[in-house]
Order: C-alpha cells, then structure tokens, then sequence
C-alpha cells in the first residue's frame, strides 16, 4: 500500500461532522424563510383588509424557497457529503488493511514481532488470571546461511515461505506462528505444559526434517521449549525462551531443549 495514497486518504474530514455542519445550514436556511413568512403573515394580519393575492403570492414564495431548500439538500448530499461517507469508509478499510499487514510478516505470512509484543500481555493476563497455560517453541533453521549461498536469496525467502505454511499446516488453531527473524520462528502453543511442548516441539521437528522443499532443500531445526508462567513478564518470558533454544542449538543439529527453571 502506497504510503503517499493512505496519508491523502487520511485528511479527509469525519463524515459525521460534514453531515451535521450540512444539516445545521439547511436548518438555519429553513427557520429563516420560515421566520420571514411569519413576519411577512402578521404584517398582513396587521393591516385593516389585507390583499389576498399578496397573501397568495408570499404563501407561494414560502413553498417555492422550500422546495429549492429540499433540491439543493439533494443536490449537495449526492455530489459531497456522500463522496465524503464513501472516502470515510475506504479510509477505514485502509486502515484496518494496514492495522493487519503491520501484524503480518510480508514474506512468509507468519505473524510480526509487533503481533507478539501485543498478543503476549494478553497471555500472560490470561494465565494469571484464569491459569490458562501455554508454552513458547522458538526455532531456528540449522545453517540456513548455507542455503542461500548454494540457492540463491529468492530460493532462500521461498524456502522460509514453504516452512511458515508447513508449520502452520500442523499446528492448532489455537496456536500462533510469528516470525522473529531470518530463519527464525515462534510458535505459541495454548494449554500445554512444558512436557507437552517438547513432544510437541520434537514433533514438528521431524515434520520438518522429513519435508522435501523446493530447489531440493532439506532443513533440519533447533527448538528451545519454555513453559509460561504466572510471574513472567513479556521480556523475561521471550529471554527464557531464547535460552532453551540456546541450549538446542549447543547439543547440535534439530535437538531440542526445555528451558532451564
């Protein structure tokens, strides 16, 4: 999305506050013809025997400004106000498109590390509050710099692709795969323990291993396991996942490691 169109987009003024402005001028006109004819009428009213035609003629006045009142409403309503209702709600498509992408990795789909930052003080929250558990995978591509020196950097983003859809195949829908760098993943897993992590972590280790990606690649993983627990904080729960995965990664190739309570 170009940035130049989204901050054009943005200046339009809230629909709501030109309808109300609008409406509030075809009010003030309204009362003003209407006070004018009330003035107009005890004037006459006034007068020892009043001409009935001039009576006729300031009562066809009065209907003649109404109706050109009604034909300018229509008339302005259907060239501004509504263009301003339809650039309103592309805005806030836009903005909800872009609300969606700044969560979304680019290249593998994969959701962002901002996507993290948010979602795990919800966790956590929930945890504490409800017990509702879950455990952090992180894991890592073993020499993942190698297959982009002997494929290439497009065969390597594609093969970063194909592993963010394999691990998302097999995952639960109660679980959340985020991107957190280069060949770098982490998979939020709900209800689990940290037992039920490793299985699960050594599982989707061999998925991986046992895969035939694109261009002939093979990959083998690393995966660092930690249970959530009630007093961690965000920075304090993502460290000791990054010191499981650590740990994995100085016992060799697609080990995988629980962190150290």
């Amino acid at each position: 999305m170009p940035q130049d169109d989204s901050l054009t987009l943005t200046a339009v003024p809230p629909t709501r506050g030109v309808s109300l402005l609008y409406l509030a001028s075809l009010a003030a006109l309204a009362v003003v013809l209407v006070a004018g004819f009330l003035v107009a009428y005890s004037l006459f009213g006034a007068l020892p025997s009043p001409d009935r035609l001039l009576v006729n003629v300031s009562y066809g006045v009065l209907a003649f400004g109404l109706l050109l009142l009604a034909a300018q409403a229509a008339l302005v309503f259907g060239s501004l106000v509504r263009p301003y209702g339809e650039a309103a709600l592309r805005v806030e498509h836009l903005a909800h498109a872009l609300e969606q992408n700044s969560h979304r990795d680019m290249l593998t789909g994969a959701l962002s590390r901002t996507a993290f930052d948010r979602l795990i003080v919800r966790e956590l929250e929930l945890l504490r509050r409800y017990g509702v558990g879950f455990c952090g995978i992180m894991l890592d591509v073993d020499g993942f710099r190698r297959v982009n020196e002997a494929n290439g950097y497009e065969a390597g983003d594609q093969t970063l692709h194909e592993l963010a859809q394999l691990l998302k195949l097999h995952m639960r829908r109660a679980d959340f795969l985020f991107r957190w760098r280069s060949g770098r993943f982490l998979v939020l897993a709900s209800g689990i323990d940290a037992e039920q992590g490793r299985r699960l972590a050594g599982k989707l280790a061999e998925l991986v291993a046992g895969h035939p990606f694109r261009h002939g690649v093979r990959l083998s993983v690393c995966m660092g396991v930690a249970q959530a627990l009630p007093q961690d904080a965000p920075e304090l729960f993502a460290g000791r996942v990054k010191s499981a995965l650590a740990l994995a990664k100085d016992q060799g190739p697609g080990s995988v490691a629980l962190a150290q309570e």
